[in-house]
């Protein structure tokens, strides 16, 4: 389960505030307007904080005082743990109750615990009839909003900060490190691993198992977006926004880095070198344009045995590429194939909803979410959560 914040809406899978319906236990059937004694919207519900340990799921039902002990009340000197102007919640004549605006105000790491459940009674003021059964949610883990702030991100943007990526700690020293280095964004990070990847490594300065760890998360980002071009004499290179050469133009011949002699690469790695340098005077380009200027050859290369006038490079290149299911000369100078992989990531903090199970020989109502079982909660801005991870 993935943590709730707070300060952040409680709202359902879709977004809309949630909805709680009043079902007849022995009928398994929602209450209808015609029910007016149990469906009047003078009857008010109450919403609490519970212990995430609150036995609810083992099918028996609980009494008034065990769901009364299981109430968690704010730390001292604390505002209350759920705020918002719907604690007390009426129902209307559908037997229907909305739960707007509602919110956790400090985190469930100080209980036993380390999790809360929400829990939904009627208030016993406001209504004359049959009991009806508290609706108590799954167990959650609350966090801090701030931490949310430094989340990481899955897959992280080429414009986001360095301290994104795993194991880099905002204003940690390896991102101190790396800003000195005027390293501040993760294209500025892949940049730098394209040309000197060995300076990059040491300037992070982690076990290589952190780095692989690291590395590869920055790589799960798009590359796509643009692509830029540096030009010299008889010569113009392009690259993806990392540094890395998609191809290169040789007069009036476009080739990859497979198809250069021995003397066109060399004025390649020496314009890349400068490309890099001078990184923010490239030329950029739609990735659309460039397709359609250099000949197919972005985004994937050609295979084996290119039938053009150049001859294969020799196992020199320092400049990889990107491209999916192609062969290119990686850093070391070997051929190397490679290809896509799936990538997952973490969809929007959820909190399942959860029935309340009654006998069904039981003579009493109780209170349901209006979600189907395999229905979320979910917190409103809290996208794309990751798990939470080491940092420096």
């Amino acid at each position: 389960m993935l943590p709730i914040f707070t300060n952040n809406k409680l709202v359902d899978a879709t977004s809309n505030a949630i909805e709680i319906r009043l079902v007849d236990t022995r009928t398994n059937c929602p209450i209808t307007q015609t029910n007016t004694h149990l469906g009047s919207s003078s009857t008010k519900l109450q919403v609490f904080v519970l212990d995430g340990d609150f036995r609810c799921d083992d099918g028996v039902g609980w009494t008034d005082d065990q769901f009364n002990a299981a109430v968690v009340k704010a730390r001292e000197g604390r505002r209350p743990l759920l705020v918002g102007c719907t604690l007390n919640v009426p129902m209307g004549n559908h037997g229907v109750a909305v739960l707007d605006d509602v919110s956790f105000t400090d985190n469930s790491s100080w209980i036993r615990s380390r999790k809360f459940r929400i829990g939904v009674r009627v208030m016993a003021s406001t209504y004359y009839g049959p009991r009806i059964q508290e609706a108590v949610s799954e167990s959650f883990t609350v966090k801090d909003h701030r931490g949310e702030l430094y989340k990481k991100h899955y897959p992280p943007n080429l414009t986001d900060n360095i301290w994104r990526l795993k194991n880099i700690g905002k204003d940690g020293p390896i991102d101190k490190r790396l800003e000195s280095e005027g390293i501040k964004n993760v294209q500025d990070f892949l940049k730098l691993n394209t040309i000197e990847p060995d300076k990059l490594k040491s300037l992070v300065g982690m076990s290589d198992r952190q780095w692989r760890t690291t590395l590869n998360h920055a790589k799960t980002c798009d590359t796509k977006g643009k692509c830029y071009v540096i030009k010299s004499q008889g010569c113009e290179v392009i690259f993806n926004p990392i540094g890395e050469i998609l191809a290169a133009r040789i007069g009036d011949q476009t080739c990859s880095l497979q198809q250069l002699h021995q003397q066109q690469m060399v004025q390649v790695k020496e314009l890349a070198v400068k490309a890099y340098q001078q990184w923010d005077q490239l030329e950029e380009v739609a990735h659309e344009a460039a397709l359609a200027a250099y000949g197919g050859l972005i985004p994937s290369f050609p295979q084996e045995n290119p039938s053009s006038s150049c001859t294969p490079a020799s196992n020199e290149s320092m400049i990889s590429s990107g491209s999916q299911n192609a062969e290119y000369l990686d850093n070391m100078g070997s051929r190397t194939a490679t290809s896509s992989a799936l990538m997952a990531t973490n969809s929007s903090s959820t909190l399942d909803s959860a029935t309340a199970t009654v006998p069904a020989s039981c003579d009493a109502m109780f209170w349901i979410p209006s979600m189907a079982a395999d229905d979320h909660f979910s917190w409103n801005n809290s996208p794309n959560l990751g798990c939470w991870d080491q940092v420096d």
